[in-house]
């Protein structure tokens, strides 16, 4: 009983759950507690100091920035461990072998490359083989856009022609386009973008990055402008906030490839349908060791701006943003001059952007005084849909453009809710790594289904693509829900208690035999059905509602947490669930009970007589929920889509 009553005086489930490194809470507070024209006046101080020294090391930088400069900055900062990242821009940077970045990145688990170099290169034969049987199968303008995407390269230095014979350490990557239409001008061409497959040349596999790469997420950015907003108004009061964004320009193509141990030749076809080698000097899409390497230095230029100039600012692979006031118009150009101006990396400056309502990552967002609004816009819904509807019609989906649309698809649910459909980009990323060549890449029954149930996601009209965060906590008067479930092979069981604040003012719970066809059924999918009747009984026509969810089977909160499930019988129900709350708009958080305290332990052995005693005052009152809602959950909700109807009021 202890535990259920300490889980009542828990903190609400709040809707951002993103941790903010110490380096960029401390520029947000930073920024929210002195004036514009402080904050001006330490990042001069930190812009003159650097220009000065710009002038003294004199010439232009060679590479992606001025590697002294930045050497030095590292070291003024007290950024420390990464005398690697400087070695390899002035070197190159290794695309195989073990690679980490201890310094800023967590340890992931040790590992080795599948593959040795001598090992990777004894497969070549085989992998040109498959390599130019790929590109032959191609279409035309595929093989078009490949071509241009090479002269392009050539002409930017980035690549250069091989001649025969090749060189013996030669290293095949099948190039390849993905095409990608612009949400807010989708009459114009498609932005194409070259990739090379590191997979099937499995270079890839003789790579192990061994440092969990962190971005800074929408959760973080969406956490880092509310608490910017909360202080900023408790420090000074109402005032007017914008958010500033910049684009790093060709991104990988701005570092070397060290390809002393490889040479990575890239095969294409011409015009005339001749094969052609070019080893390519930069990093590349498509394979592992960029992700890190690249990463790396873009977090490095972050730390810099957060410790040097106090700039809360923040980076997903080249996307680079921050939230501001707007009354604070030199903060765009001093984070221009500082990253070009001084240390001569490159941005695009059409792309560059200031104001109150901000696309990032494919989403907008706005900020006021009262919290933030994230929104998937109009014309990027219909670009979705689009995108699916293209793939549905053709019947075919290829791994590079799978990967596109699981990334598009993932940033565009973080409107809604985190996890939603989480699920059902499993076969879209499935498909994304496939190494098969085969031509056209046909839809799989899998992956036809997930397709449209996004498809069909995007086309509910009760199902609204925003999220508001407000800047302060929702107040403790606010009504919230815990609830605990569990189930045993007789029956299901759960107690949900309403809390205003924190006092207690009713508690329900319901006693449900599993029905005798069910006498078989799996004991995770019985504690999962136990969810799934609370949410249809208790939640289905609600919105907007805050719920603590205690569950005390390991399998299924794992499922629930990770949105998906090695189990086949919780695949169902797990999309399920996600696909209620996102409909809902409901704030939730699923957390471990030990069995032994868990109290819907009696409801789900049949027993009530617990009820017959007060909990702070309130007596338990059972409810029933019905005989074919508690079949349809055990049956796993199978191609069930409930939705919350928009017009419903709270409990």
């Amino acid at each position: 009983m202890w535990f259920f009553l300490s889980s009542l005086d828990a903190a609400p489930p709040s809707p951002s759950v993103a941790t903010l490194d110490p380096e960029l809470r401390s520029a947000i507070s930073f920024n929210a507690s002195n004036s514009v024209e402080e904050c001006q006046r330490y990042r001069s101080a930190f812009l003159l100091r650097w220009r000065r020294r710009a002038l003294e090391t004199g010439g232009e930088p060679k590479g992606p920035c001025n590697v002294t400069l930045l050497s030095e900055m590292m070291r003024y900062t007290g950024i420390k461990g990464m005398d690697d990242l400087i070695t390899h821009l002035e070197d190159g940077f290794p695309m195989s072998g073990v690679l980490s970045y201890d310094a800023i990145y967590e340890r992931g688990p040790a590992t080795t490359p599948e593959l040795s170099v001598e090992e990777l290169l004894a497969r070549q034969q085989d992998v040109l083989a498959r390599t130019k049987k790929a590109i032959r199968s191609d279409s035309r303008d595929n093989k078009s856009s490949v071509w241009g995407s090479v002269l392009k390269d050539i002409a930017a230095g980035h690549m250069e022609e091989l001649n025969c014979p090749l060189p013996s350490n030669s290293v095949f990557l099948r190039r390849f386009v993905v095409r990608q239409v612009k949400a807010d001008r989708p009459g114009d061409s498609p932005k194409e973008r070259a990739c090379d497959d590191g997979k099937m040349a499995q270079i890839n596999r003789a790579t192990a990055v061994q440092s969990k790469v962190r971005l800074d997420s929408i959760d973080v950015f969406a956490e880092s402008a509310r608490l910017f907003v909360q202080e900023t108004v408790s420090s000074r009061g109402q005032t007017a906030f914008c958010m500033v964004g910049l684009d790093h320009r060709e991104a990988y193509r701005q570092l070397a490839a060290d390809n002393g141990p490889l040479c990575r030749a890239v095969v294409a076809e011409d015009l005339s349908g001749a094969v052609r080698f070019f080893e390519l000097k930069k990093l590349s899409f498509g394979e592992s060791a960029s992700v890190v390497h690249y990463n790396a230095f873009a977090k490095t230029l972050v730390s810099i701006v957060r410790i040097g100039m106090k700039v809360p600012l923040m980076q997903y692979f080249d996307d680079f943003a921050c939230p501001g006031l707007l009354e604070d118009e030199r903060l765009l150009g001093d984070l221009l001059e500082l990253l070009e101006g001084i240390l001569g990396t490159a941005f695009n400056e059409e792309k560059t952007a200031r104001g109150n309502r901000f696309r990032h990552l494919g989403l907008m967002f706005s900020m006021g005084s009262e919290g933030i609004d994230i929104f998937l816009s109009e014309p990027r819904k219909e670009k979705l849909k689009g995108l699916l509807r293209q793939f549905l019609d053709s019947n075919s989906l290829s791994p590079g453009e799978a990967s596109s649309l699981a990334g598009k698809l993932n940033f565009a649910t973080a409107a809604l809710y985190g996890k939603v459909g989480r699920i059902m980009l499993q076969p879209i990323y499935r498909r994304s790594d496939a190494r098969s060549t085969q031509p056209g890449f046909s839809l799989n029954s899998d992956l036809r289904r997930a397709l449209l149930w996004w498809f069909e996601l995007f086309e509910d009209p009760h199902l609204d693509f925003n999220k508001f965060i407000p800047t302060v906590p929702p107040a403790v008067e606010e009504k919230r829900y815990v609830l605990q479930t569990d189930a045993c092979p007789k029956g299901l069981g759960a107690i949900l208690a309403t809390m205003k604040g924190n006092t207690l003012v009713d508690i329900e719970f319901f006693s449900c035999p599993v029905p005798m066809e069910f006498g078989k059924t799996d004991i995770h999918l019985l504690e999962f059905a136990a969810v799934t009747v609370s949410m249809l009984h208790w939640f289905e026509g609600m919105r907007d509602f805050l719920l603590a969810s205690w569950i005390d089977n390991n399998v299924s909160l794992q499922s629930i947490l990770q949105g998906s499930s090695r189990s086949v019988e919780l695949f169902e129900p797990v999309h399920w669930l996600w696909g209620f709350l996102a409909r809902a708009r409901a704030t939730v958080r699923f957390e471990r009970v030990p069995g032994e305290h868990n109290l819907s332990d009696l409801p789900s052995r049949l027993k009530v007589e617990w009820a017959h005693h007060p909990i702070r005052g309130v007596l338990p009152r059972r409810v029933f929920p019905q005989d074919a809602l508690v079949k349809r959950a055990i049956r796993g909700m199978r191609s069930e889509q409930p939705r919350a109807d928009s017009a419903a009021g709270h409990r």
